[in-house]
This record gives C-alpha cells, sequence and structure tokens, in this order.
C-alpha cells in the first residue's frame, strides 16, 4: 500500500509488479518489493510539493555527461545522487561509504531512475533489504533518464569537461576510429613494466616515472627530458593520448606531466585498468615497442598553469585570494606521521587549506566512488567548502609529497571546469627540506585550519 505522503504528493494510483534479478553472488530470487511508478509530469510535482531524494541508478560516466544509451543529452537530473546498479550487481567494498554520501534517512521520500526500471529496481531493493527503507516511500521514475532528457525544457546538469575522463567504452570505440591515438600504461616499477607486460589494454605503450621525475623525493625532471621521452614513444605536442593506470594517482600524474610539458590533447581513462576489464574488453601480453617521432612540436616553457615551482608556491601562500591546499591524509596533515617510508619529516605547510585524500599515501577514496572512479563532484564540492576551499573564487595550488595525489585533484577540478589552480608538484618534501621554511603540526578544527590560513595570507578579520 502507498505511504500517505506519497499518495497525498502524487494523487495518484500505483502500478504494482514483481521482478526477478540476479543478485551479485549469482543467486537468482522472487522480489516481493512493490514500488510505485511515476511518470516525468507525477516526478516534477513531487519535486515541488515533497522535495525527494533524487537517485541516480546509472554509472559514473553517464553521470558525469557521456550519452551512454543514445540519449539526446548526457548528463543527470540536477540535484541528483549517485549510487550506481552496477556498484550493486558487482558487491563492491564501500558501498555503505557510498550509501551514506547519499544522505538518505529512514523518513525520506526517494525517487529513483536509471537507463532502464532494472537498474532502478537494483538499486530500490537494496534500500529495502540491506538498509531498511520503507518500499512505500520509493518510486521509479518511468522512462528513466532518457525519459527525462528528450524533452529540453527538462534541466541536465553534466561536468563541464566530462570529456577529460572517458570511459572505457568510449576508448574502445576510438581505438577502431582513430589511428592516431596513443595509449599509455604508466608505470612505478623502475621501468621493467612487469605488470604492464602481464596485460595491458591493446596497442598501450609503457611510461615509467622515472622518465618523468628522478629520487631521492621524485620532483620532476627538466621540461626537456619529459618532452624528450616522449617522443621516444611517439607523443608529440598534438598527438591525442589517453592515460591509464592501475592506479588513479597514476593515471592523473602521467596525464597531468603531459599536459605540464605541452600535450593539447591528453584524457584519463575513468577508473584506470580495472574499468577495462569490468567492460569486458581483453588484455593483451608482451611488450609494445614505440616508434620515436623526430620533433616533439613546441620549445616553450613548461606550463606554469599546470605545475608551479617552491617559489611560486610561497608567493601563493600570502596571497591574499590564493590558497595552498594539502591532498593528503588527516594524519599526515597534522603531523602525526610522514605518510612515506622513504621521508620521515612530519607536518604541513603552515597556512595550508585540508583538501581530503584518504587513509595513506596511495589512497584517494575521499575522492572515489566505490569502483575508484571520479566522486560525485557535487560532493567533492561539499567537502571543499566546508574547509574552506573555493576553487571559483580562489587561486589554488594543490600539493602532497611530490606531486601524485594533487596531480589527481587537479585533474578532478578541471573536469569540474575550474582552471584557477595548479599543482605544487615538488610538495612537502621539498618545502620541508628547507629549514627556514614555516611548517605546523597538530590538530585542528575546520575553523582553526581556515584562521590558519587567513592568518598566513596576511587577513585580520575572520568569518
Amino acid at each position: 500500500m502507498l505511504s500517505s505522503r506519497l499518495f497525498k504528493a502524487l494523487n495518484v494510483g500505483c502500478l504494482l509488479f514483481l521482478l526477478v534479478v540476479f543478485l551479485p553472488h549469482g543467486q537468482s530470487t522472487t522480489l516481493t518489493h512493490d514500488y510505485t511508478t511515476i511518470d516525468v509530469r507525477q516526478f516534477v510535482q513531487l519535486k515541488h510539493t515533497s522535495h525527494p531524494v533524487v537517485i541516480d541508478a546509472r554509472n559514473p560516466d553517464a553521470f558525469n555527461g557521456w550519452a551512454m544509451d543514445n540519449e539526446n543529452r548526457g548528463g543527470h537530473i540536477p540535484e541528483a545522487r549517485l549510487l550506481s546498479a552496477d556498484w550493486i550487481v558487482r558487491d563492491l567494498s564501500d558501498l555503505n561509504t557510498a550509501y551514506k554520501r547519499t544522505g538518505i534517512t529512514s523518513e525520506d521520500l526517494v525517487v529513483i531512475y536509471g537507463y532502464n526500471k532494472k537498474q532502478s529496481i537494483i538499486v530500490a531493493d537494496w534500500l529495502v533489504n540491506e538498509k531498511e527503507l520503507n518500499p512505500d516511500n520509493i518510486s521509479v521514475l518511468q522512462g528513466g533518464y532518457n525519459q527525462w532528457s528528450e524533452n529540453k525544457n527538462n534541466p541536465v546538469d553534466r561536468l563541464p569537461n566530462y570529456h577529460l575522463l572517458m570511459p572505457a567504452t568510449e576508448l574502445n570505440r576510438q581505438i577502431n576510429t582513430t589511428p592516431e591515438l596513443k595509449i599509455v600504461e604508466i608505470g612505478w616499477d623502475g621501468g621493467k613494466g612487469k605488470n604492464y607486460r602481464k596485460g595491458h589494454i591493446p596497442a598501450a605503450l609503457y611510461w615509467n616515472d622515472l622518465e618523468f621525475e628522478h629520487p631521492p623525493i621524485y620532483e620532476l625532471n627538466s621540461v626537456q627530458s619529459i618532452r624528450d621521452s616522449l617522443k621516444q614513444l611517439g607523443i608529440t605536442a598534438t598527438t591525442p593520448v589517453v592515460v591509464y593506470s592501475t592506479e588513479s594517482i597514476g593515471s592523473a600524474r602521467g596525464a597531468a606531466v603531459m599536459k605540464y610539458a605541452g600535450i593539447k590533447n591528453v584524457t584519463m581513462l575513468n577508473g584506470g585498468k580495472e574499468a577495462w576489464e569490468v567492460a569486458g574488453f581483453p588484455l593483451e601480453k608482451g611488450w609494445v615497442e614505440p616508434i620515436p617521432s623526430d620533433n616533439f612540436g613546441t620549445n616553450q616553457p613548461g606550463d606554469s598553469s599546470v605545475v608551479i615551482n617552491i617559489n611560486q608556491a610561497k608567493k601563493l601562500r600570502l596571497n591574499l585570494n590564493g590558497a595552498l591546499v594539502s591532498i593528503r591524509s588527516w594524519k599526515e596533515y597534522t603531523g602525526q606521521i610522514s605518510g612515506y617510508d622513504y621521508f620521515q619529516k612530519r607536518g604541513r605547510i603552515t597556512g595550508a587549506l585540508w583538501g581530503q585524500a584518504g587513509d595513506s599515501a596511495w589512497d584517494m577514496n575521499a575522492y572515489h566512488n566505490p569502483d575508484n572512479t571520479m566522486r560525485s563532484s557535487q560532493e567533492i564540492q561539499t567537502f571543499w567548502n566546508q574547509w574552506g576551499i573555493y576553487p571559483d573564487r580562489m587561486q589554488l595550488a594543490f600539493y602532497c609529497g611530490n606531486g601524485w595525489r594533487a596531480s589527481e585533484v587537479w585533474w578532478y577540478a578541471q573536469v569540474m571546469g575550474y582552471t584557477n589552480n595548479s599543482i605544487y608538484s615538488s610538495g612537502w618534501m621539498r618545502w620541508r627540506n628547507d629549514p627556514a621554511n614555516p611548517i605546523s603540526t597538530g590538530i585542528l578544527t575546520r575553523k582553526e585550519s581556515i584562521q590558519d590560513w587567513q592568518m598566513a595570507s596576511g587577513k585580520t578579520s575572520f568569518n
């Protein structure tokens, strides 16, 4: 029976149905939950009268803006929150985190849409069976996203530069249609490419981190050295490139370095090698021998809109409208740990705001969905704002230990349409190696962190 809240909001009858779906462990079961189906007109009415939580059950690439089902307009319904049916079918470990991020409570009305009814029902049943939501408070949008988007008067949101994060299906299409495309796997095993040789995306080249950075603290090589290395891969300033890795920070580090070197058309594979395999596409073994290029195509300095040096970072720290943003774990930011086994000095740059990351130097779960794709931009924007980070009106430089995690967040900022930011690539390690540079340690509240930034930049009044 419909809840009185939903009945009054819609004043329509309920369409009851049973659906058989396959659960993650391969067993099928007949579901007993009945959900109201509403059309677009009823959905609009419900939004105005009862403000339901709207859940998008599709995959992150569709949510970001890619048209994955031949729809007229890619994107998502404004204010929708992502809870993908794919994550539930795969029974991913961070599902509970994804659920908490939606903010759904037991009292909320919930409207779910996907590309098809099955996606919506998978999510609805998970909410009822696993989170004990009342099925009477859940409804499914008839015709799903396509029904909504085909009417140009219905608004859709998408990431301004969603194309910078490519789905595996689109990469597979471009492999067959764009012969000049170069696919590059980023590795960090001293150049041996052991994992690459075991299996890589067909025709992908291998680029080891020592080709663009050097120990002991892994600062970037000269821009000319980086360009010479890229030429050996047959890559020039005008070559279209898709970068991927086994870890998103590796993909982003390689992609950001390429942009810094002057390559105009660089894209990251959203979700990395895992996304390619989950999509069912093959890997090939062995080594792909590149055909070198003679001329990179530019002799300009490295792009300072991508990477800034320590002197530029010092100036930005004192900028009333700028900030250094620490992309490190909370324990690293507060000086409880260094985060690295090869660098023991702890702390943060005085006045740096905390942009979050994960629990370790390799963990970026604050920015990830359960499938290691980019987290919803609305959610990222929310925690940025909570910690005083406003990329739409501040000049920012992201930093971490030595640029890897910072590169990933910088890339996501570009995807979100924010361009007034860069990477302080030498990061905490270079900063801390000079005892004259101001550093801080200790646990602090959000308000104290923002006040610390204000004092460092010379502000005397605190909001």
